[in-house]
């Protein structure tokens, strides 16, 4: 299972978040939410999510703050951004610090879903490049 964390100042926007996707569908779980930026450091750290989904406007650590220090914990971290500002310069500097995705609030569920089931296939095949094939193993033992 894909482990997710959700980051909004927002509580009712975390617990959409949660309830908007088929999460078991997607092979994902949500293991924690945070309320802001700094709590969601911490939970990057502690919980090492494959996915985070957070908001850009937060206190204590903007979303792009988060992202910059979670990516330099994890660099194969997932980001989504969700965001009730449509202005390009904030999905440009969100994608500049490692956010691969953007969505606008109000959330739509089928918005959200595609999002997250691109994101599963990424992170499938990045799992199948990194597993050495039976092939090799083969070769390896025989040498």
């Amino acid at each position: 299972m894909l482990k997710v964390i959700i980051a909004d100042d927002e509580r009712l926007i975390c617990r959409l978040v949660q309830t908007l996707a088929d999460w078991d569908s997607l092979g994902m779980e949500v293991v924690a939410m945070a309320e802001n930026g700094l709590e969601a450091l911490e939970l990057v750290r502690s919980r090492h999510p494959d996915i985070m989904i957070t908001d850009i406007r937060m206190p204590g650590c903007d979303g792009l703050e988060l992202i910059r220090s979670a990516k330099q914990i994890m660099p194969d971290l997932e980001v989504v951004i969700i965001s009730g500002y449509a202005h390009f310069e904030y999905a440009q500097s969100a994608m500049k610090y490692g956010a691969g995705y953007y969505l606008l609030k109000p959330i739509k569920q089928a918005e959200l879903m595609e999002t997250l089931e691109k994101i599963r296939e990424k992170c499938e095949s990045r799992l199948e490049t990194m597993e050495p094939s039976a092939g090799s193993i083969r070769t390896a033992k025989r040498i």
